[in-house]
C-alpha cells in the first residue's frame, strides 16, 4: 500500500488530469463564476480547478480550498507559491463538517466524484450552510451507468469462480450505489438548492490491456479496493486474475474501454 504522500503525488499526476479535469470542465462549460466575491472548493484535490478560478479573480476575491488529505492540500499550497496566487487559500477539512461560518460564500462547489455515496447528501447540508442567501451551488458527482463495462466483467469473473450466489446482494448494492441524475437533484433540493439545473456527459476511458486498467492509479488508488471488498478475502487474487483473463479476451487486441456519467447539479441558496 503506497503512502498517504504518495498516494497524493499519484492523485495530482495522474487521477487530477484522468478524472476531476473532465468534471471541472463540465462546471467551466455551463456554469458562470463571478470574477470577484468569495468562492469555496469543497474536495479541491490538489488544487487546480480552485486556482484556476483564483486567477480571474484579479485580487477581487479569494478561493478557499478545502480537502481531507494534508498532503494534497500541501501540493494545492506549493502550486499556489509557485504560480504566486495569494487569492488561493488551501485547508485541510473534511468535507461534511466545514468550519466556516454559515452564508458567507457567494460560490461553494463541491466536489463528490470520489466519494461515498452515503456522505453526499452531508456534503451538500454543508454546502447549502455556508453559502450566502442567492449564492451559487455546484455539485459534482459520478451517477448511476458509470463503470457498467467493468460490472459486467466483475459478475462474470465471480461467476466464473462460483462467487456470484454468495455475493449476490452485495454486487446489486455496488452497481446500484451510484444515484441517478434525477435522485441527485432531490438531494439537492432536500439540501436547499433552488432553481436546480443539471449537465451530464458521457465520458470514456481506454486502455490498452488489463494490467493497465486494473493498475492505473485513477482505479488502483480510487475504486478497486473497494469494489474488491464484497469478496471474501482469500480469493481476492484469483478473481484479479480472471479479471485480467477476461478483460484480455473481450477487448479482442483492442482497448478495453471504461464508461462514466459525469453529472454537475447547480442551483442557488
Amino acid at each position: 500500500m503506497s503512502d498517504e504522500k504518495e498516494l497524493a503525488y499519484r492523485y495530482d499526476l495522474f487521477v487530477t488530469p484522468d478524472w476531476r479535469d473532465r468534471f471541472d470542465a463540465l462546471v467551466n462549460e455551463h456554469v458562470k463564476l463571478p470574477n470577484e466575491g468569495r468562492i469555496l472548493d469543497v474536495n479541491c484535490g490538489t488544487g487546480a480547478h480552485a486556482i484556476e478560478i483564483a486567477e480571474g479573480l484579479r485580487s477581487k476575491g479569494e478561493v478557499i480550498g478545502v480537502d481531507s488529505s494534508a498532503e494534497r492540500v500541501q501540493i494545492a499550497r506549493a502550486k499556489a507559491q509557485v504560480k504566486r496566487i495569494k487569492e488561493a487559500i488551501f485547508e485541510q477539512s473534511l468535507p461534511y463538517d466545514l468550519r466556516f461560518e454559515n452564508d458567507v460564500f457567494d460560490v461553494v462547489i463541491g466536489d463528490a466524484s470520489l466519494l461515498p455515496a452515503n456522505e453526499v447528501e452531508d456534503v451538500l447540508g454543508e454546502m447549502v450552510r455556508v453559502a450566502a442567501e442567492g449564492g451559487r451551488l455546484v455539485l459534482k458527482i459520478a451517477t448511476a451507468g458509470s463503470f457498467g463495462e467493468f460490472f459486467s466483467v466483475f459478475w462474470e469473473a465471480l461467476h466464473d469462480a462460483g462467487l456470484d450466489a454468495g455475493v449476490m446482494s452485495d454486487m446489486e448494492d455496488l452497481i446500484n450505489e451510484r444515484k441517478t441524475v434525477s435522485e441527485v437533484e432531490e438531494m439537492a433540493k432536500r439540501a436547499g438548492f433552488r432553481r436546480i439545473t443539471s449537465f451530464t456527459r458521457r465520458e470514456e476511458f481506454l486502455f490498452e490491456t488489463a494490467d493497465q486498467f486494473l493498475s492505473a492509479p485513477l482505479i488502483a488508488d480510487q475504486f478497486l479496493e473497494v469494489w474488491l471488498e464484497i469478496v471474501p478475502e482469500e480469493p481476492r487474487d484469483e478473481i484479479r486474475g480472471r479479471l485480467e483473463a477476461i478483460i484480455d479476451r473481450e477487448r479482442n487486441e483492442g482497448p478495453f474501454e471504461v464508461s462514466i456519467k459525469a453529472a454537475i447539479v447547480t442551483g442557488v441558496k
